[in-house]
């Protein structure tokens, strides 16, 4: 009936069925159109694409054959033909750049170096707590600390200020102050070494 000009609204009408109904019947019925892909003509669209966007992996570009060409593929094939071209990008892998120094510090007197570390204890019912504590190097002191069941570096800096406050109450410039850290994540945040820098503390890891 639709060969012969009626439209779906009509043809529902007439045969009193519902018009999604009726829309979904044609969609059956209409013939899939399947775009046959040769070799070489795909190894050829795979590359124009991969030349347009450099940076895309064999996922995108499936997704691009299908939106630029109508080409439906399967993503492993895009992978094989992509692998064998040479145009799989590496993943990037990137690491932190951490330094460590070894050896025992030269101390001659307080208030020079400064330690400071992270340990966690185990609470019972209350779960992990975790102790940051800073000592002088010298006399072994701890000159401040903060135990919280939350291991960021806010719970660092407040040692850390906590220790400066003791110490240095009129301020740490120009009083050649080290602190040395291990690589913790809380020690390399930006925060705190931002904040050791502003201080005029020298940070050593």
């Amino acid at each position: 009936m639709v060969e012969e000009g009626y439209s779906i609204p009509q043809i529902t009408k007439a045969l009193r069925i519902n018009r999604t109904y009726g829309y979904e019947l044609i969609k059956e019925k209409a013939p899939k159109k399947r775009v046959q892909n040769d070799e070489a003509s795909l190894r050829q669209k795979i590359q124009e694409l991969c030349g347009m966007f450099p940076t895309n992996g064999y996922r995108r570009i499936r997704v691009w054959l299908k939106k630029k060409y109508g080409i439906c593929v399967n993503h492993k094939r895009v992978y094989r033909i992509m692998k064998e071209l040479g145009l799989l990008n590496k993943p990037a892998h990137y690491q932190a750049k951490r330094k460590k120094k070894v050896g025992k510090l030269p101390v001659s007197r307080s208030n020079e170096h400064f330690q400071v570390d992270m340990t966690k204890i185990w609470c019972g019912q209350d779960g992990w707590g975790y102790l940051f504590a800073v000592i002088d190097a010298y006399d072994k002191e701890i000159v401040g600390y903060k135990f919280s069941r939350f291991c960021r570096a806010d719970e660092l800096l407040f040692a850390v200020d906590q220790a400066l406050n003791n110490r240095f109450p009129f301020g740490t410039k120009d009083k050649g102050l080290t602190i040395r850290s291990d690589n913790g994540c809380q020690m390399t945040s930006r925060r705190y070494m931002k904040a050791l820098k502003d201080a005029g503390i020298k940070q050593e890891r």
